[in-house]
């Protein structure tokens, strides 16, 4: 074996060897989340709630004991389902279980909407980003606007990228996030939001560099021994 051949195998080896570490890091965290994930029913994880301290951190969601009655009182309606106000450019957003009230900018009620004219269930959460405003039942999450005009449910890409947001959410809800939908988000890098499906193929194209190189390296050892070298 020459000298740059032998320098060569030394490099590949060294790369292999710093890639399979990242890789066998990423493929133990797949390995027991897919096993938790399997038995999540036998044990019980697609019941048990995720700790509130993991939801703030991890979700960046949090209950609220703000009082938003008050506005919809004067006019005599029943707010003990209401959970969040969000503000609007005029006026504000109040998010109730099974309806929403929009205010003015004198806390006057100007609509009631049913949340099931979202296509939502219960409302467990919701999140002002920008102009756009989002609301989230057990199953799905939709996007409108603070007109309320139209709406459009989110693809599975879209809710990943609302992750980490601060979304105010129904304290009566926060067990809807389980430790099933937690092992679930982490056996898919979703917390990564956007840069998960990049993360999942940058993680596929190493193995398939660690399976090249692993055979590279073994042809060359073997032809080094046969040469007696």
């Amino acid at each position: 074996m020459t000298i740059d051949k032998a320098r060569r195998r030394k490099a590949i080896a060294r790369w292999h060897r710093r890639f399979a570490i990242l890789v066998s890091v990423w493929l133990v965290v797949l390995a027991l989340s897919g096993l938790l994930i399997n038995h999540a029913h036998d044990w019980g994880f697609d019941r048990k709630p995720l700790a509130g301290t993991l939801q703030q951190w991890v979700y960046g969601i949090e209950t609220s004991n703000e009082e938003f009655c008050e506005p919809l009182a004067r006019e005599g309606i029943e707010c003990a389902g209401l959970f969040a106000r969000l503000s609007l450019p005029a006026g504000a957003l109040l998010l109730g279980e099974h309806h929403v009230f929009l205010l003015d900018n004198a806390d006057k009620l100007v609509e009631k909407l049913s949340v099931s004219q979202f296509g939502l269930g219960r409302l467990q959460a919701g999140l002002l980003d920008g102009s756009e405003i989002y609301l989230r039942d057990a199953q799905k999450t939709v996007r409108t606007h603070p007109d309320l005009m139209d709406s459009r449910a989110l693809d599975g890409a879209e809710v990943s990228a609302l992750n980490g947001h601060d979304w105010r959410v129904d304290g009566g809800s926060v067990a809807s996030i389980t430790w099933e939908r937690f092992l679930l988000d982490l056996h898919a890098a979703r917390f990564l939001g956007p840069l998960a499906k990049f993360f999942n193929d940058l993680m596929a194209a190493l193995i398939l560099v660690l399976a090249v190189s692993g055979l590279w390296l073994y042809v060359a050892k073997r032809n080094s021994n046969g040469n007696g070298n």
